[in-house]
């Protein structure tokens, strides 16, 4: 049933159930009315929004009842279902998106899209949306649960030149040629990529435990804009999508041209 049909359906439904009670028209609508949901991504992205920025009374026209809202940090993912704890986290008036909106292609009445913000050193957020409602809305944040990060803006045009180089590289080291010793010009020894799947977090720390999956055959396409971060002297700091499980989001970090962070959110289970 599409997000209009339940508005009017549900506007329906507590007229009815005002008259048998013998209430007015305008006590029926405040005792059983559904708000309509989004019409259009634009909207429900504004919506989204406002309700993180000091209106957390909106996330009910924002989100599904059974939405999921995720926030990965380097050391703990934690988890909202539905509105009224999502509300414990929102409505504080700190998220200042940056860059582009990335939109991805699925079927009709599914809107999937990534959106990046400035929170935390610069946030990378992947979302999904049926009839008009966020059903999932999956956060990765570079930094330890705990750990204070002051929000950025985007990096300037020498960072991003430096960036690219790297994408080279890295787009290079993944895939059908993908090797140990491909891996270990763009990776630190230490670095470690994780993915956030919808029911887990898997980590592979280091070349050999990347090359688990970085070996796979094909090339990894990348989807809309890449969004360069401002990040201290020394490091970078970016994001972007890829096609990867038909649309997921990375947020990359890099100290001295050798990438330590790498950390993916993608829209299936693991």
């Amino acid at each position: 049933m599409s997000s209009a049909v339940r508005a009017i359906a549900s506007r329906t439904i507590a007229l009815t159930t005002a008259a048998a009670l013998g209430l007015t028209a305008a006590a029926a609508l405040s005792l059983g009315t559904t708000a309509m949901a989004a019409s259009s991504l634009d909207e429900l992205n504004e919506l989204n929004l406002r309700a993180w920025n000091g209106e957390p009374e909106l996330l009910d026209q924002v989100y599904a009842p059974d939405g999921v809202h995720t926030a990965t940090y380097y050391d703990i993912t934690t988890e909202f279902p539905g509105p009224d704890r999502i509300a414990s986290v929102a409505g504080h008036g700190i998220i200042e998106q940056i860059g582009p909106r990335i939109d991805i292609s699925v079927t009709e009445g599914d809107w999937r899209w990534a959106s990046f913000a400035s929170l935390a050193g610069g946030t990378a957020c992947l979302f999904r949306a049926v009839d008009g409602l966020i059903v999932r809305h999956d956060c990765v944040l570079p930094k330890g649960v705990h750990e204070h990060r002051s929000s950025v803006g985007l990096a300037d045009a020498e960072a991003s030149a430096e960036i690219d180089a790297i994408m080279e590289r890295l787009s290079e080291s993944w895939g059908t040629g993908s090797s140990v010793e491909a891996l270990a010009e763009v990776y630190a020894p230490d670095a470690v990529h994780r993915a956030r799947f919808l029911n887990t977090t898997k980590s592979y720390t280091g070349p050999e435990e990347i090359y688990r999956v970085a070996g796979y055959p094909g090339a990894v396409e990348p989807i809309g804009e890449r969004v360069d971060f401002e990040a201290p002297a020394g490091e970078l700091a970016w994001a972007g999508v890829s096609d990867v499980a038909g649309g997921s989001v990375c947020l990359f970090h890099a100290v001295d041209g050798l990438v330590t962070r790498h950390d993916c959110v993608l829209p299936i289970a693991g």
